[in-house]
């Protein structure tokens, strides 16, 4: 039968000084010192017993049995002791250790200031730019030709036939448009024009700056004035064949002017454009002034306009403009005063579920000229004596067209014009378009279109008849001024 089991633990956790323990290294060197004296007394005990049941011994069996179960109470016994003194032990070192401290509660972080946020953010400004400053440098790398002006020739030809005058065909204009920015600061353009009537000109040259503050915007040199809705656009622009009869009589063909303007979009949330403008004259066949004659500040024509824009939903929406020319003093017509005004209003259908080349335009002009007139006109003479009788002469006009674009090539349209003369004792002017333009691309447009035309009758010219037109129109090069949404 084995010894007793020596003593699992040395005691070292009390002394005559009454020191206390050294530190938690202690304790799991008893605790490991204890596990193998417990592995160890078993494993003695079993080799024991397995000794006394080899051949060789003069026991019985029962003998041999009865000793192991003596054995195993043994064991039983000395295994209780020791989880006992284990105990004891453990007990003893969590009186002797440091209360745990009670875990610290976390802060919860305040809320950012408006200044963290701005460091934050401009924290990722600075990350992005890094990370874009190359791309943006290759793809602001400079070639040779990037000062090159963008370059386009818009060719517009017709075959028409006019009652009463005969068939004709003829090369309405050919465009040659360039354009390019100057600096970062403003940009430039022009359009040189040349035709079977007309033959060549500058139709328009200009400096658009680009970078003024407060929403300013100044344009100067030979431009179209910002007068009305289509009287600024050029004939090929235009949604028909013909300028409106209106426009011809009143504004005296495109809107051409010398001068300078001003726009101004105002800061609010409501897009509202307002432009001022003083030029010689406004016009492109504007016989009333001329441009190489000087004039003092009361003989040039000014311009007031206000245009906005409406969204009536997602898929309709109103574009009106109000606009206003005033000329203080027309030499021809003895220094009197002259009134052009003219309201415009165009609705637009283009439905979302459908591709933005379908939809509906409605476009509406009325304009109201107010001028001192010879009696009975001006003379086509121009060696006839001068005119002394003037009389101040009210006349208005108007222009309204419906267009559908029913799919991407098919265009219907129709067109009312009516304007009265501007001289008193003439008869009035009306017509009525319809027509139909087909776009074999983007690039390339052709258009049928019959008029009927009802007008005061001269000998010259019977006062009713009926005109077809059939216009080609084609753009070569950049779209440095291209076809213009109606």
């Amino acid at each position: 039968m084995p010894s007793a089991a020596p003593p699992l633990v040395p005691d070292v956790i009390l002394g005559t000084s009454g020191r206390c323990v050294e530190d938690m290294t202690e304790e799991k060197r008893m605790r490991s010192i204890a596990q193998v004296l417990i592995v160890g007394t078993v494993c003695l005990f079993s080799t024991q017993a397995l000794a006394q049941g080899t051949p060789g011994q003069t026991r019985t069996p029962d003998a041999s049995a009865q000793q192991l179960r003596r054995d195993l109470e043994i064991m039983k016994e000395q295994m209780r002791q020791m989880q006992e003194k284990i105990q004891q032990q453990e007990e003893a070192i969590e009186k002797l250790s440091p209360p745990a401290t009670p875990p610290v509660a976390t802060p919860v972080p305040a809320p950012p200031t408006a200044d963290d946020r701005e460091q934050l953010k401009q924290e990722v400004r600075e990350e992005v730019m890094r990370d874009l400053q190359p791309r943006l440098s290759a793809a602001t790398k400079t070639f040779p030709s990037q000062f090159n002006p963008a370059i386009a020739l818009v060719i517009d030809t017709d075959f028409s036939y006019r009652q009463h005058e005969g068939n004709n065909f003829d090369l309405r204009s050919a465009e040659l448009d360039l354009s390019a920015s100057v600096d970062p600061f403003a940009r430039g353009y022009a359009v040189f024009s040349g035709s079977s009537d007309n033959g060549f000109s500058v139709e328009e040259a200009a400096i658009v700056t680009t970078s003024l503050p407060y929403n300013l915007t100044v344009k100067g040199g030979r431009f179209f004035a910002d007068f009305g809705r289509l009287s600024k656009f050029h004939d090929h622009d235009l949604p028909f064949v013909n300028r409106p009869g209106v426009l011809d009589r009143f504004v005296d063909g495109e809107s051409q002017a010398n001068g300078f303007e001003v726009s101004y979009l105002l800061p609010i949330e409501q897009y509202v454009n307002l432009t001022a403008g003083m030029y010689n004259k406004i016009g492109a066949e504007n016989e009333r002034v001329s441009n190489s004659v000087p004039r003092n500040l009361g003989q040039f024509t000014y311009l007031g306009r206000a245009a906005t824009f409406i969204s009536l939903s997602d898929a309709h929406s109103i574009d009106i403009g109000a606009t206003l020319a005033y000329t203080p003093r027309v030499k021809i017509d003895q220094n009197q005063e002259r009134y052009l005004a003219g309201i415009d209003i165009t609705y637009r259908y283009v439905p979302l579920s459908q591709a933005g080349y379908r939809g509906l335009v409605w476009g509406t002009e009325i304009l109201v000229n107010s001028e001192n007139r010879p009696i009975g006109g001006f003379p086509t003479d121009p060696t006839a004596a001068p005119l002394t009788d003037f009389k101040r002469n009210n006349a208005w006009g108007a222009y309204t067209y419906l267009e559908a674009r029913l799919s991407r090539r098919f265009y219907p349209g129709f067109l009312f014009d009516y304007a009265q003369a501007l001289d008193s004792g003439v008869g009035d002017s009306k017509s009525y378009s319809p027509y139909l333009t087909f776009w074999p691309s983007e690039f390339q447009r052709l258009r049928l279109q019959y008029t009927y035309l009802s007008q005061p009758g001269i000998p010259q010219v019977p006062a009713y008849a009926n005109q077809v037109f059939l216009q080609w129109t084609a753009i070569l090069g950049s779209h440095a001024h291209g076809f213009r949404d109606r």
